[in-house]
């Protein structure tokens, strides 16, 4: 668990950070948005303590950072920036040993670590372990990147902008590589980002910052069911506010028996806004909804998704 209570960070005049207080969970993904300049970035680096709070505490765990060796704390904490900050001397495979290294793994074991880590960000094992960074694409680094953040399997993964320089499609196909990644290894994560469709993507909970200050906090769906003002409201979708909302739901939410849809059947977890294409393309106003090859879960209709 992370726990954010009071956090306050101030440059000469300037405050960077407003009294911030907030908590993610064990194994949860949480994402920071907000426009540039909102505190996203020194919220984060106040975590691993890069940055130190001016007043405020934070806790990892039952632990207060300020209390632990900065050493000590790192360790429990993977980080991925923007640039990757690879090493360009080093092969991939030394560049993800870099902490296990550190901590005096058996290179047996480091060597395993690092076959199953090119496995989980999938990276073929035989032509990438010793590649430079030089050798790589962007998505490629970025993928080593977050394999080395978590080799030493810490407690924590912070990722700040880590998509930020990438081309659209390499960076959507990323998010996904993430999700998973998420899925698998159960890392309680915070991760920053402008970009409000990749947080309503990835993470459980997203903290919206406004000029240092923490405007809502809150499940993607309750943040675009009930938005905190009408920053937060133009922020996550204005006109397309109810399209987003529409994303966040599945069929299985709105199916009825009473009705039977026409065509093929759609999954019951699709998500609606997918659901909605597909009467466009069906020419129809109702979906049958189920599984192949066994009996229908129900059906969803077009009036129910506009009127709830």
């Amino acid at each position: 668990m992370i726990q954010l209570d009071g956090i306050t960070k101030r440059y000469g005049d300037k405050r960077i950070v407003a009294d911030i207080s907030f908590s993610v969970e064990a194994g949860q993904f949480c994402a920071l948005v907000g426009p540039s300049g909102s505190g996203k970035s020194t919220t984060l680096r106040m975590i691993n303590r890069l940055v130190d709070p001016d007043s405020g505490r934070i806790r990892v765990g039952n632990d207060d950072v300020a209390s632990l060796p900065i050493e000590g704390l790192r360790r429990r904490i993977g980080y991925v920036i923007q640039s990757v900050g690879l090493f360009p001397h080093w092969t991939v495979a030394d560049n993800i040993a870099t902490v296990p290294r550190l901590l005096n793994w058996p290179e047996t074991r480091i060597a395993a670590r690092i076959d199953e880590l090119l496995d989980l960000v999938q990276l073929d094992i035989a032509t990438t372990r010793g590649k430079y960074p030089h050798e790589l694409s962007g998505g490629q680094q970025q993928r080593v990147g977050v394999a080395r953040a978590i080799a030493a399997d810490p407690e924590i993964l912070l990722m700040d902008e880590p998509f930020g320089a990438l081309d659209p499609i390499t960076r959507q196909a990323l998010r996904g590589e993430l999700a998973r990644i998420h899925k698998a290894t159960a890392k309680t994560t915070l991760f920053v980002t402008h970009d409000i469709d990749e947080a309503l993507q990835l993470a459980d909970t997203i903290a919206i910052l406004r000029d240092g200050v923490l405007v809502q906090f809150g499940t993607p769906l309750q943040i675009l069911s009930r938005p905190a003002n009408a920053f937060v409201r133009n922020f996550v979708g204005g006109a397309e506010l109810g399209l987003k909302l529409l994303a966040q739901r599945r069929a299985a939410d709105y199916l009825r028996h009473d009705v039977v849809g026409q065509g093929d059947p759609i999954a019951p977890n699709t998500p609606l806004t997918e659901a909605l294409s597909q009467m466009v393309l069906r020419r129809t106003d109702r979906l049958p909804v189920g599984t192949a090859g066994e009996s229908l879960a129900g059906s969803i209709v077009l009036a129910d998704l506009v009127a709830r």
